[in-house]
Order: structure tokens, then C-alpha cells, then sequence
């Protein structure tokens, strides 16, 4: 297979090679916006997440720069990832080529990464390769990543820690907003009070109800802060496509895989009543959230995407039942749900 480029990726989504645009999708489509907390601007309600279905599955970095490039011409204007999203000995992968897309369209773009390093020194070393990676002079939205434990939080809270480097940046106008994502309802519910972000990111679908939303959403909107969701569709492991082979190298390498089903089995599709991607994406955005941030790994998706913010309508309670109630089955299936604390 001759290596995707720019040209070629264009001329393929042309021919129908890449799932052809559907008629009333050419252009930019108008996604509405939501206030980012109370910072004052706002920001698409759904985003292209830069995770695992991005850079595992797109071939190569001129691919997937030219798939960002459609993306945000197409309206879908908030791009989401982190600055070690990538396979082992190319970590760097999502933001490089997140950056090839930045040379010509960031001027357009809500810009967010997050960084693993809980120090001072660490952290700016990573902001800095961020920066560089991205081929900008500042990034919208700066998160410590996946906060697990306590611990964590101390220590990037310290004198020496990743927030002070964070705050630094901030104020070298480098950073323009801060927050902190984690996969713990509880917590979330002691982090925030101690950090006072402008924004979080968490994992909310429909499948862990009440979860996240029981208070955690509250208290975000109780303090004007944004909160953001991902994994909406279980990082696609709601979906049949999570069958096929090759589809996640996760399940091939996890070191906890008593914490973690990566597929719901085979049978589950012959069921009928499921919900759709487009009822999970629904559900959330039916959520006081600011942005949902969804894996796009292809044309086909980002299609799916927008026909799913397309008129949308905030879904009644009775709906929103019944697509959690559907959605059972996966209950149990996807990328770090469900969350169970390992042992120290």
C-alpha cells in the first residue's frame, strides 16, 4: 500500500474511496457553541479527540494531518489530545500531526493537550515539546492528565509541581486556560475545590449512570467551570467495529485486563434495540457539558459526528432512560470503564 498524502487523501475522499461527503455536509457545517465555563469565550460542542482511534488508525502522519485539515473544514473547530498519545517509541505522534494541520488552520482552532509529568521541570519540558509539536506559539487548554490518586494531586499541587509550571506558562500568555482530567467521580469531587480549574474532562456515556453526573456535573456548573466528556462511545468499544481485528492494539498489550473488556462479545450485536453512535453522542450532549470530544479516525466518522449535532435537541428525560437503559449490555466494555481501584 503506497503512503497516504495530501493529494491522494483528498483525491480518495473525492472519488468515495473515503466515504464520500454526503450532499448537505460539503463545506463547513454550523456546530453550535457553549460557554467555556466563565472565562467569557465559547467553544464548539463537539471536538476532534486525538486519542488511540486517531493515531492507531489513520496510516501515517500526512494522513492525519490532512484528516484534521477536513475536519475543521468541515466545522468541527475543537481538536483534543495529549502530549504522550502515541505507541511506545513515537509518543509524540497525535500532536505531530495535529501540528501539520496547525500551519494553515490554527487561527480557527480551540486548541487542548494535557501532560503527564506531575513536577515543575517535567512539565515544562513537555509544554515546550508540545509547543513544538503543534507548531504554535500557545495552547487553549492545558490539562494535568489523568489524575488516578491523591498522591497525584499532591504532588503536582507541591512548590515544585506541574500546576506552578502550568500557572507559569499562563502568565508568558503561552496557556491560556487550565484544568485536569480524571476517570474518579470522587476524585474529581476533591480535586476540584483544591485546584479551581477553568475545565475538566472526564469519561461520561450512557452506560455509568449516575456516575459523573450525580454531583460532579453540579459542582462544575455551581463554579462556572467547563467540563468536557470523552469516551462517549466507549472509545468506539460500543460499536461492532470494535470486533474486527486490529481495531485497538490496547487489548493486545494491556497489563490489567481484569480491569478492562475492550469489546462486549460477539453476540451482543444480534440484539437489536442497541443505541446507536449517534444516540450515545446524543445522550451526552443532552448533558450540562461544554464539548464533547470524539475519537475521528476517517471520513466516514466525522460524517457520523456531524449528522449527529445536525438540529440537534436536547433529548427529554424519557429518552435519555431509555438509551441508558439500552445500553447495558456495554456496561462493562470499554476503554477504562469499568473503573476499579488497584491496589497500592
Amino acid at each position: 500500500m503506497k503512503p497516504m498524502t495530501r493529494r491522494t487523501f483528498s483525491a480518495a475522499a473525492g472519488a468515495g474511496l473515503l466515504s464520500p461527503l454526503i450532499p448537505n455536509l460539503r463545506g463547513a457545517t454550523h456546530i453550535p457553541r457553549r460557554p467555556f465555563g466563565k472565562t467569557g469565550i465559547e467553544v464548539p460542542m463537539v471536538g476532534l479527540g486525538g486519542g488511540g482511534r486517531f493515531f492507531e488508525a489513520v496510516p501515517n502522519d500526512e494522513a492525519g494531518g490532512e484528516l484534521v485539515r477536513q475536519v475543521i473544514d468541515h466545522g468541527i473547530e475543537y481538536i483534543e489530545t495529549a502530549a504522550n498519545y502515541g505507541p511506545p517509541g513515537d509518543t509524540n505522534r497525535s500532536e505531530r500531526r495535529i501540528g501539520l494541520a496547525m500551519k494553515t488552520h490554527r487561527a480557527k482552532v480551540f486548541l487542548e493537550t494535557k501532560i503527564d509529568a506531575r513536577d515543575y521541570d517535567g512539565a515544562m519540558r513537555e509544554m515546550e515539546n508540545s509547543l513544538k509539536q503543534f507548531q504554535t506559539d500557545h495552547i487553549d487548554f492545558l490539562l494535568h492528565h489523568a489524575f488516578f490518586r491523591e498522591e497525584e494531586v499532591d504532588q503536582a499541587l507541591a512548590s515544585n509541581g506541574a500546576e506552578k509550571a502550568i500557572r507559569k506558562m499562563i502568565d508568558q500568555k503561552a496557556v491560556r486556560f487550565r484544568g485536569f482530567s480524571c476517570h474518579s467521580p470522587e476524585l474529581a469531587l476533591q480535586t476540584i475545590p483544591r485546584m479551581e480549574p477553568d475545565g475538566v474532562q472526564f469519561p461520561i456515556n450512557a452506560t455509568r449512570v449516575p456516575d459523573f453526573e450525580a454531583e460532579v456535573l453540579a459542582l462544575c456548573k455551581s463554579r462556572g467551570i467547563a467540563v468536557n466528556a470523552m469516551k462517549t462511545c466507549g472509545h468506539g468499544f460500543f460499536t461492532k467495529a470494535a470486533l474486527t481485528p486490529g481495531f485497538d492494539s490496547r487489548g493486545l498489550t494491556d497489563q490489567h485486563p481484569e480491569e478492562h473488556r475492550f469489546a462486549p462479545p460477539a453476540e451482543a450485536f444480534e440484539r437489536t434495540g442497541l443505541p446507536t453512535p449517534t444516540e450515545f453522542l446524543r445522550y451526552a450532549l443532552s448533558l450540562p457539558l461544554t464539548t464533547v470530544v470524539a475519537g475521528i479516525e476517517s471520513m466516514e466518522t466525522m460524517q457520523s459526528v456531524l449528522r449527529g449535532v445536525a438540529g440537534f435537541k436536547a433529548l427529554s428525560a424519557a429518552e435519555m432512560k431509555s438509551i441508558h437503559e439500552r445500553s447495558q449490555l456495554f456496561a462493562g466494555t470499554g476503554y477504562w470503564i469499568p473503573r476499579q481501584v488497584r491496589p497500592a
